[in-house]
């Protein structure tokens, strides 16, 4: 869990970031200076990856998140913001062995001692080691033991810069604060470990009914204070999804998408954190789908209201969506253009509708409807944040590797499952 940050730790945190952006901006264009042409883009992106890597903490989790949209950031810095998703520097096995012990009161036989090399997979908040302990293969994952102060002052400067924009002419009365510490408040759940496994087996049983997705199953008596022990799944590698043939490749990221669609859309379950170090595609057909720690759990209201709104997109109904976004809205001041603003917002999910992904622009997409919302001074729940950057990552993979699923009537069963067996809310 994150931890109070005290003012010079604050101080400090903000000295480093200008630091290192700096340092890392001279070395960019030293770079840019003297490398051949065609290496720039390259060693610019690796610059800015080590960045990333260098300040960690919530950087990271911007970083993965940029590295999930190849279409959008390029797919030379998407490459190298790859390594951010399961590849930075490990713990050492002796400090994992420490964390290991000092995450129980008393720690079960023989756990820390079966770390004994270095992990399988290393992110921003946790290290992953293959250990065999009790006769079973177990994927152990073990908590940075400094990362809760790194988040906490990484939090703070986030929460800061949001107060100063909402002040700008053009950002005022956009819930920028309220935004941000929800995002806040869902990264700083991340070093909960005790409330990511139970979101792992929560996520386990939601996906019960779809054989060809896995979710590891926890081992509750070897979780502790920072580590989550659970069954280790066989053949996973970085990048996986380019080991597997095209015609399975498609199949594979469609039952992908339907299991989001489901958790989303039925379960109001979001997994925030879509990137290639949490979703594994495997030559046997089956996806595997990990690490639930950035997850976010839709209020029933939120849930049912967002799902309405997907489904005016699909039978392109932006009337209806209109109606339903404006619902939403809260504190709205007086001399509002309602008409106008329902009328802007119906020709924007019409103009969308129906379309592969590949003619689908989501980012454009959800950036003219924030720019609507912030030009008529109505600003929908701000929960829906958090299922668009579901569907932003999980767009970027279907975007390159099926760019002809219809990403929409792909959600059609889904939707209409929640909104037929759900009682009508508020």
């Amino acid at each position: 869990m994150s931890e109070p940050i005290r003012p010079g730790a604050l101080a400090l945190r903000v000295a480093r970031i200008t630091g290192a952006a700096v340092l890392a901006g001279v070395r960019a264009g030293v770079l840019t200076a003297v490398s051949p042409r065609g290496a720039r883009a390259e060693r610019a992106a690796a610059e800015l990856a080590r960045l990333a890597e260098r300040l960690g903490g919530a950087f990271v989790k911007v970083g993965q998140l940029a590295g999930t949209r190849p279409d959008l950031v390029g797919p030379v810095v998407a490459g190298a913001l790859g390594r951010l998703h399961d590849g930075l520097p490990p713990m050492p096995p002796a400090q994992a062995r420490l964390a290991v012990r000092r995450a129980f009161p008393r720690p079960p036989d023989g756990l820390a001692a079966a770390i004994t090399g270095p992990p399988v997979a290393s992110g921003s908040i946790a290290s992953v080691y293959r250990v065999r302990t009790g006769g079973r293969l177990l994927a152990l994952k073990v908590r940075r033991p400094d990362v809760g102060r790194v988040m906490a002052a990484d939090l703070a400067v986030m929460n800061g810069f949001a107060a100063l924009a909402e002040r700008l002419p053009g950002l005022r009365r956009v819930p920028l604060t309220e935004i941000t510490g929800r995002l806040g408040r869902c990264l700083a759940a991340q070093l909960d470990f005790a409330a990511e496994a139970a979101n792992l087996a929560r996520m386990r049983e939601h996906l019960a009914g779809f054989p060809d997705l896995v979710v590891p199953a926890v081992v509750p008596e070897l979780c502790g204070d920072g580590v989550i022990a659970m069954e280790y799944v066989e053949g996973l590698g970085h990048a996986s999804i380019e080991g597997v043939a095209a015609p399975a490749r498609e199949a594979e990221v469609a039952a992908l998408v339907r299991a989001v669609y489901h958790l989303l859309f039925v379960e109001g379950f979001v997994h925030v954190d879509l990137h290639q170090g949490n979703t594994y595609f495997l030559p046997d057909g089956r996806v595997v789908l990990l690490d639930a720690g950035f997850a976010f759990r839709l209020g029933d209201v939120a849930r049912r209201r967002f799902t309405a709104f997907f489904g005016g997109m699909i039978r392109g109904d932006g009337e209806s969506c209109a109606d339903i976004l404006r619902s939403t809205v809260r504190g709205a001041a007086g001399g509002r253009d309602d008409a106008a603003f329902r009328r802007e917002v119906a020709a924007l999910v019409r103009r969308n509708a129906g379309a592969a992904v590949r003619d689908f622009n989501l980012p454009a997409f959800c950036a003219e409807l924030f720019n609507l919302q912030r030009r008529h001074g109505l600003y929908a729940e701000p929960e829906f944040v958090f299922p668009m950057l579901c569907l932003l990552s999980l767009d970027g993979l279907v975007k390159e590797h099926y760019p002809l699923m219809d990403f929409q009537m792909e959600a059609a069963p889904f939707v209409m499952r929640s909104l037929l067996t759900e009682p009508e809310g508020p």
